[in-house]
């Protein structure tokens, strides 16, 4: 399973230091989780973390459990679908470009860490996703691998 991520309407961020900093940070979180599984009997082939700036773009407030197409007539594979859970979470542009390198960390890993444990997982996918051990598997990415304080 991926773990991958996007920044939506940073504008100031993207020549910033900081915002390759936090990219970096959270490829690690993906190199660190990538081989778990968190669902039985249910095709999550990627959880996606979209960081929004919610001065430019409303984001949604709940998870949501979508495939995600690829159309593309050149692919030899034909179409297929990635199934991926989206969070979309609220990171404040002002605040984001103030933060040090390093409290980088640990300002990603609490917003992170609260937005998933603050909202539950949508009621398809609910019973078979293990929402728990996959807040347990990030908190300790943060906090041994990264020894932040959360």
């Amino acid at each position: 399973m991926i773990i991958s991520n996007v920044f939506h309407g940073f504008w100031y961020c993207e020549t910033n230091e900081i915002f390759n900093k936090s990219e970096g940070l959270l490829e690690e979180l993906n190199n660190c989780l990538a081989d778990r599984v968190y669902t039985t009997d249910l095709q999550l082939d990627e959880i996606h973390l979209s960081f929004q700036n919610p001065e430019a773009i409303k984001s949604r407030v709940r998870p949501y459990y979508m495939a995600a197409r690829d159309m593309e007539k050149d692919d030899p594979w034909g179409p297929y679908s990635l199934m991926a859970l989206i969070y979309e979470i609220p990171l404040p542009e002002r605040d984001f470009i103030k933060v040090s390198e390093d409290k980088l960390p640990t300002y990603i890993g609490k917003i992170l860490l609260e937005h998933l444990e603050t909202h539950d997982v949508p009621v398809k996918i609910r019973k078979q996703f293990d929402r728990d051990r996959f807040i347990a598997d990030v908190r300790d990415f943060f906090v041994n691998v990264k020894g932040c304080k959360l």
